[in-house]
């Protein structure tokens, strides 16, 4: 008997450990296929008892900002939230993992891969369920950091046939173009945002733009748009009009849109876009809203994506045989 209360005590012990995750430890674990899967059923469970989402909150320092954002998955038994700072000396992510019927928080983990692959891969959902075809072309916007998790969470839904890249650098749009070949891509690096778009199926675009660029000209023969690069109300990659050409318009979360899309916004504004219209993602995965015509998916980034992927992660760490760190947190 004295054994066997050992034993227990020594699981309980363990049960309570929380792993640590460094970013390149996360970076490892990550494929974009699992990402998708992950970020895909979250959608479809999100409402309650399934996936509650909270929009992100930000508190403004001297010369900071701290945007914190938080889920809580029911039906993986998972609630987490993520926080990053942004300062002059750039931007860092950490995200917390509770196991929500325990209370014990799992595992703390960097989080700036699991941002540039979960928004890849709510792009990834957005094609496949909004796009709704096997093959296109792929025009993407913008070439830094997470370009190329857009191009490869298409990859992931559909097959892709040729990517066309425009940036404003030509030397990053150049570099960006030589890396997709790298990976197997077909891909065309274009002198200007028209031409990249000429002949797509597909947009995607991830850019730090202020002001919008994408008009209702250069998309008319698009069939799917991933609008990703802002939550800043004044901030837009799309014109109002573009916006009001698409006959159905979809956001990751409706509260949160109405708050920081500005691309949605400011179409508001100018009475070319309403609200009412406007339907969610997790309403198209689960069923609930067909989508007609001309798509459009204006992304922001949603924690049930960030506390999916965490979760799945966590599990894949617990189970490849490698040692990460843990620690007696609480």
């Amino acid at each position: 008997m004295g054994e066997a209360r050992v034993r227990r005590k020594e699981r309980r012990s363990l049960g309570s450990l929380t792993l640590i995750l460094s970013e390149q430890d996360v970076q490892a674990l990550l494929n974009m296929d699992e990402v998708v899967a992950a970020v895909e059923e979250a959608f479809r469970r999100e409402g309650p008892g399934g996936a509650v989402n909270s929009m992100r909150t930000r508190s403004t320092g001297d010369g900071s900002i701290l945007s914190v954002m938080h889920a809580n998955l029911s039906y993986l038994g998972r609630g987490g939230l993520k926080a990053y700072m942004a300062s002059r000396a750039g931007t860092k992510f950490v995200l917390v993992l509770y196991d929500s019927n325990t209370s014990i928080p799992l595992a703390v983990m960097g989080a700036d891969h699991i941002g540039r692959y979960r928004t890849g891969a709510a792009s990834g959902v957005a094609i496949k369920h909004l796009y709704r075809k096997r093959s296109g072309k792929l025009a993407v916007m913008g070439s830094g950091k997470q370009a190329i998790t857009q191009v490869l969470a298409a990859r992931s839904v559909m097959s892709v046939d040729e990517v066309r890249v425009w940036s404003p650098t030509s030397e990053h749009r150049d570099e960006f173009a030589m890396v997709l070949a790298k990976a197997g891509f077909e891909a065309t690096s274009c002198g200007t945002p028209e031409s990249a778009v000429k002949g797509a199926d597909v947009l995607s675009s991830i850019t730090s733009s202020k002001g919008a660029f994408i008009t209702e000209a250069m998309v008319g023969s698009v069939a799917h748009v991933n609008i990703c690069g802002g939550n800043v109300r004044s901030h837009a990659e799309m014109s109002a009009g573009a916006v009001a050409s698409f006959d159905t318009v979809v956001v990751d979360d409706l509260p949160q849109a109405k708050v920081e899309y500005g691309d949605l916004i400011q179409a508001v504004e100018a009475g070319a876009f309403a609200w009412d219209s406007a339907v969610e993602l997790s309403s198209v995965v689960a069923g609930r809203v067909k989508p007609k015509g001309r798509t459009l998916f204006k992304s922001g980034g949603a924690a049930i994506e960030d506390v999916a992927v965490a979760s799945m992660l966590y599990e894949k760490a617990r189970n490849s045989g490698t040692t990460y760190p843990d620690v007696n947190l609480v």
